[in-house]
């Protein structure tokens, strides 16, 4: 059999596979884009969480700060009480004052602390929310890829046992160029040459519309089993019977 009617039946073949395959591929993309969107909202909720911990470690040793200012402060005021000179309760009383000024900065430190720790567990609870309504739609799904793989995998692996069987007997650099042009193409390897003006032998790629030779043609029109691709996209060009009966009944 002629290398471009092999190649035909390998393309019919190889496009229907690609379509059902692209069609489990569409429901494995969509649910991946799910699971990272869950993903995201998780890594972003346990950031969060981990936030809230240094506050709340922040917040605690602020605190302990606090305790021994207040101490101090206890201590200097018994000093204030039995001071017995006017310089040393003047120099009590204003180591006092700067110790409250101290504890009130400290104080403010905590309540931004604290204002960090409210802030950051609110978004954890509009982020917790967005995760379980992510979490359904990721669910969801996945529920609809593996329907979709039940419905699909035994046609995918009957038609790829068919392309293989298709394949067998063809040149392997042709089944080469064939796999690179369908990768490219998403499975429209071939393309027909339209016929622009016969009487000036003016022909065309049937996908890209650029001008083909007509020595292109010829060499179709021969039965050659070489490939020949268009000069433009590079697909496999093919002719079709009727164009082919018209032109050699010309001859």
């Amino acid at each position: 059999m002629p290398l471009m009617e092999d190649l035909l039946k390998l393309n019919d073949v190889d496009r229907e596979m690609r379509q059902l395959q692209g069609q489990l591929n569409t429901a494995t993309r969509y649910f991946n884009t799910q699971q990272q969107k869950v993903d995201e909202l998780e890594q972003r909720i346990q950031e969060l969480k981990t936030r809230c911990k240094q506050h709340q470690a922040s917040a605690g040793n602020f605190e302990i700060e606090v305790q021994a200012i207040n101490e101090r402060m206890d201590k200097l005021r018994e000093e204030l009480n039995s001071a017995v000179t006017n310089k040393q309760y003047t120099a009590l009383l204003a180591e006092l004052n700067t110790i409250k000024l101290q504890r009130s900065e400290v104080e403010d430190q905590i309540l931004k602390e604290m204002n960090a720790i409210e802030e950051a567990n609110s978004e954890i609870a509009v982020l917790n929310e967005q995760a379980t309504e992510r979490t359904t739609v990721r669910d969801r799904a996945k529920d609809q890829l593996d329907t979709r793989n039940d419905q699909l995998k035994s046609g995918i692996d009957d038609l790829k046992t068919r392309r293989a069987e298709a394949a067998e007997g063809i040149d392997p650099k042709a089944i080469s160029v064939f796999d690179e042009v369908a990768d490219m193409y998403e499975g429209e390897a071939i393309s027909e040459v339209a016929e622009l003006n016969r009487r000036h032998r003016e022909y065309a790629c049937g996908e890209c519309n650029i001008q083909v030779p007509f020595e292109q043609v010829s060499l179709l029109l021969s039965g050659s089993n070489s490939l020949v691709r268009c000069p433009a996209c590079f697909r496999i060009l093919s002719i079709h019977e009727d164009l082919r009966v018209g032109l050699v009944g010309k001859k």
